[in-house]
């Protein structure tokens, strides 16, 4: 059985309700191991806040990467992936490049978005053509306001689908802003592959 993808429960899960919706797209639940929703989130919401508080600043890149490394590793009879984490000048969302390969082959990519000019947010890429990126938000909402048409929120029929879509011209600009990649220096992307 194919289960529907999950929106996060707080304000800082978006990485492990992401890498559990990855696991989720790729393979039917009987498939999935417990060990592997364990590891999601025993490795993420590892920052550290004010006041010692852990989680507060959500999960680190170092936390995404170590879980790509975990997940590489980590086989059984029905269950293997293959990951590749990227940042900064390697995020390349060309019609080349990595992240279209991995879409093209049936993969998925995660990736790091800008919220708002200083809010960082991950989302699950589904798909992508020469105008738009398809991705699952986890976080729940109802309409987007100020973005001219450059992101829009979709219908959601088998909870299985995307249900976002932003401009692929706005989601690549290096400005800081609103659901796009911004500043190079910022971005991180990991690209899961079903093995």
């Amino acid at each position: 059985m194919q289960v529907p993808l999950h929106y996060q429960v707080s304000e800082y899960d978006c990485v492990p309700t992401t890498l559990v919706n990855a696991v989720s797209y790729l393979f039917r639940r009987k498939e999935i191991p417990p060990m592997v929703i364990r590891h999601i989130f025993l490795y993420c919401l590892d920052t550290v806040g004010r006041e010692a508080r852990f989680g507060i600043g959500g999960t680190s890149k170092y936390a995404v990467r170590l879980v790509g490394n975990w997940l590489n590793n980590y086989k059984m009879k029905h269950f293997s992936v293959y990951t590749e984490f990227w940042e900064q000048e390697a995020v390349d969302f060309s019609e080349n490049g990595r992240a279209a390969e991995c879409l093209g082959q049936g993969g998925v990519v995660l990736c790091n978005m800008l919220l708002t000019p200083k809010e960082e947010h991950y989302v699950l890429i589904m798909a992508m053509d020469n105008d738009w990126v398809y991705c699952f938000d986890p976080y729940r909402r109802k309409a987007i306001r100020g973005m001219k048409g450059r992101a829009k929120i979709l219908a959601l029929d088998d909870g299985r689908s995307p249900n976002l879509k932003i401009k692929k011209e706005w989601f690549l600009t290096k400005d800081p802003g609103r659901f796009c990649l911004g500043p190079v220096s910022m971005r991180e992307t990991l690209l899961v592959w079903r093995t």
